[in-house]
């Protein structure tokens, strides 16, 4: 008897077809009623899934049992055929079920469905807060809206259900004229919350509004007349940021609203003083990082228990030696640690303190533990924190641990997304990782966010470097020195004497004065010379640059760098490994 005729005699075929009928009218119910009864969202997927895990359970009793006027019977026949069949028909369900659920190692990258025209991330609330006008008369008052418009984004930041994409990604919106849904789409926000700031002698007004961003309908908005005080533009923050966790139905813990309802300062120029500086530090050059030092410093001077501007004086300090060669690595060590102390002296729970304590922690001293440990809980305060993400996912790579600090990269970028230093740092993560390709796209992204962003260069020929490509090393080379105001003739030279060390598997040599006319200090050094296979030379800038104790990457990323393959069971590497705690 064939095959068919069997099935067909066993009522497997109307077995089937009645199940299948049944199973359409069950899984409608559930989409239907799941939302009604409240049901949590997975419900009708659960369902669906164990209606088709169902079906070929259905089939099998069919082909082996047999309704008799005795009762039911086990059929004659072999079974084979049939167990065959249901195992196909459950591996497909099963693969169904679970092709359709994120990416392994992507929890943190938010998924987003179309909804009409828009891009509405699924999940927690997510909100861009694009910049505030300033409709004061006065263009002098741009720095106090700038200023407004940035602790509304910390503010918001504090309530944990929300995504807030940080400051770095809206300010390519200010004075835009985009209609709002495209603005939400291309920032992959589900609410957008604009306003404006007129500061008139001593008054200030801030109106509000929150938008549905698929809908391009206001849910909420407000004027707030006060007159100018610290106190007064911290409680209109606050007030606007509980306003719009009600209108989104959010719910604030009590530990929320504590954080929500304590003000920084009642000082108004030390407030001003604190808005000036970060906005300086964030232009991340040499001369913007010394001035931002400066803003802190009068910040501090004008009110000694202001927390915030300590942990800013810190972050600047944390942040010069990437753009200045010749600054005294104690210096910034000391002076680093000292104002992030005193920043957590003041309020323990800072989410920014927490954040430049845990890089210090990690650069300065190479405790990697205590490094994750209070990154983590700045990031279970402040889930949204740029900086934290940024470190964590450094702190991570470096060790080793590449999936998860890979993740927190991407969530960096989610959160950040047209930043070109969160774009570079992906970038750099990626090539911790040996994902050289991916690398490439990410370079390139930063690289049309922010064509003269020259940080990324030098990032770059690292990246050439320990792929083994030596001539896109020289080419990015030459774009660094260029960049940077360096001589482009002995950048390429360093290129070229790089290129002939790989091609002839001879050790590299460099003229005596080439690395001083380059300015290439000892951050780099260890990493050059082992690419040019001089293992003595290696070990030494490695060992200078590890007692500096500045944060050197060639010390960094001893444990995961392949440049170093050479000499890692040299017994002085492996003894630098056990002293920056990265042995085993």
């Amino acid at each position: 008897m064939s095959i068919f005729k069997e099935l067909k005699q066993r009522n497997v075929f109307k077995v089937g077809i009645a199940y299948l009928v049944v199973a359409w009218i069950i899984i409608q119910l559930a989409d239907v009623l799941a939302p009604q009864l409240k049901l949590p969202e997975w419900t009708p997927r659960m369902i669906t899934f164990f209606v088709m895990l169902g079906f070929p359970v259905s089939l099998v009793m069919a082909w082996a049992l047999e309704l008799t006027p005795q009762g039911v019977k086990k059929a004659g026949g072999s079974n084979m055929p049939i167990y065959i069949f249901a195992v196909v028909l459950a591996a497909v369900s099963l693969y169904w079920y679970f092709d359709e659920e994120a990416e392994p190692g992507s929890e943190t990258v938010q998924a987003v469905e179309k909804q009409g025209d828009a891009v509405v991330p699924a999940g927690p609330p997510s909100i861009a807060v694009i910049p505030f006008e300033n409709i004061s008369t006065d263009d002098a008052n741009e720095p106090f809206t700038v200023g407004i418009h940035d602790d509304l984004l910390t503010q918001l930041s504090k309530i944990r259900p929300f995504k807030i994409i940080s400051r770095t990604s809206v300010l390519r919106y200010r004075g835009s004229d985009k209609p709002i849904p495209e603005i939400a789409v291309e920032l992959g926000v589900s609410y957008v919350v604009e306003g404006g700031v007129q500061r008139v002698g001593d008054n200030v007004r801030i109106n509000v509004q929150l938008i549905d961003a698929a809908a391009d309908e206001h849910l909420w908005a407000e004027t707030y007349d006060r007159e100018l005080s610290a106190a007064n533009i911290f409680s209109i923050q606050s007030e606007i940021a509980a306003s719009i966790a009600n209108a989104l139905q959010a719910t604030l813990t009590q530990a929320d609203e504590q954080r929500l309802n304590t003000p920084a300062t009642d000082n108004l120029n030390a407030l001003e003083a604190y808005f000036n500086g970060k906005r300086l530090a964030d232009q991340r050059s040499r001369a913007a990082i010394e001035s931002a030092i400066g803003e802190f410093e009068r910040a501090i001077s004008l009110d000694p228990a202001f927390a915030l501007a300590y942990a800013g004086l810190g972050y600047a300090w944390l942040l010069i030696p990437e753009y200045s060669a010749s600054v005294d690595p104690k210096l910034v060590r000391d002076s680093a640690k000292s104002a992030i102390a005193r920043a957590l002296e003041l309020e323990p729970e800072l989410p920014s303190g927490l954040a430049f304590m845990g890089w210090s922690k990690m650069v300065h001293e190479y405790d990697w533990a205590s490094a994750e440990q209070l990154l983590r809980r700045a990031l279970e305060l402040e889930a949204n924190n740029s900086d934290a993400l940024h470190w964590m996912s450094h702190v991570l790579s470096w060790q080793g641990h590449h999936a998860e600090a890979i993740a927190i990269a991407r969530q960096a970028v989610e959160v950040d997304p047209y930043s070109p230093l969160m774009t570079m740092n992906l970038a750099y993560i990626l090539m911790d990782d040996g994902r050289f390709e991916e690398t490439a796209k990410y370079r390139e992204l930063t690289l049309e966010l922010r064509p003269d962003y020259t940080e990324l260069w030098r990032n770059t020929w690292l990246t050439f470097m320990r792929a083994g490509e030596f001539d896109k090393a020289t080419q990015a080379l030459v774009n660094w020195a260029a960049g940077t105001g360096r001589d482009v003739a002995l950048a390429r030279q360093l290129g070229s004497i790089l290129e002939h060390s790989h091609r002839t598997g001879e050790m590299a040599q460099f003229p005596e004065e080439l690395f001083a006319d380059l300015a290439i200090g000892n951050e780099n050094l260890g990493q050059v010379y082992a690419a040019g296979g001089d293992a003595e030379s290696s070990i030494a800038f490695i060992r200078i640059a590890l007692d500096e104790r500045a944060g050197s990457r060639s010390v960094l990323s001893m444990k995961i760098n392949p440049l170093y393959d050479f000499i890692r069971e040299d017994p002085r590497f492996v003894e630098m490994l056990k002293e920056a705690n990265l042995y085993p």
